[in-house]
C-alpha cells in the first residue's frame, strides 16, 4: 500500500467540502485567515455556512489513508517506503488527543489554503476524502515506531 504525497507552498492545508470549494477564496482572503490557526487543527467557517478544516502548525508533506479516515503529516523519516503499513500498524496504540468538531454534507477535498478552491485539480492538486455527511471529530496523535521516524496523524471520528 502507497501513499500519494501533497506539498504546500510553505502555508497551511485546509480541508474543504467538495460542494463549498467555490467559497474558499485562498489568497484574497481565506488564506490569512488560515495562517492565523496556531494550533494543529483549527475550524474555520465559510460564507455559505460549510466549515473548513484548518492543518496548523508546520507545513508538513501530508496523504490520507482513507481505508482509516486518517490524514498522515510527516514529520520525519528515512524513507518514504512501507511508510502507510507503519501508520496503520501505529493506530492501534496511538494516544488520541480529541480535536475540533467538522461538520460536512458529503466528499472533503484536501488542498493548499493559498489557491482558490476553484484551482483545485487545475493549478494544485488536491485529495478526496470520501466521507459520508455529518458531524466529525478530528482527533490528534503522533506514531514514532522507532527514534528516526514520526509521523503526525489526524483521524475522522465520525459522530452523527
Amino acid at each position: 500500500m502507497s501513499l500519494t504525497w501533497l506539498d504546500t507552498e510553505g502555508g497551511p492545508f485546509v480541508v474543504v467540502p467538495q460542494a463549498a470549494l467555490v467559497h474558499w477564496t485562498g489568497t484574497e482572503g481565506d488564506y490569512d485567515r488560515a495562517c492565523q490557526v496556531m494550533d494543529l487543527l483549527g475550524v474555520l467557517e465559510l460564507p455559505d455556512g460549510a466549515e473548513a478544516l484548518v492543518l496548523g502548525g508546520e507545513p508538513s508533506t501530508t496523504a490520507y489513508l482513507a481505508e482509516h479516515r486518517v490524514l498522515v503529516r510527516w514529520d520525519y523519516a528515512e524513507t518514504e517506503e512501507g511508510v502507510a503499513d507503519v501508520i496503520v500498524a501505529g493506530l492501534p496504540a496511538a494516544e488520541w488527543e480529541e480535536g475540533p468538531v467538522l461538520g460536512t454534507v458529503g466528499e472533503l477535498v484536501l488542498f493548499d489554503a493559498a489557491y482558490f478552491g476553484t484551482e483545485v485539480g487545475t493549478l494544485t492538486d488536491g485529495a478526496v476524502l470520501d466521507l459520508r455527511a455529518g458531524s466529525y471529530r478530528v482527533d490528534s496523535a503522533s506514531i514514532e515506531p522507532d527514534p528516526l521516524t514520526s509521523f503526525r496523524v489526524h483521524r475522522f471520528v465520525h459522530l452523527a
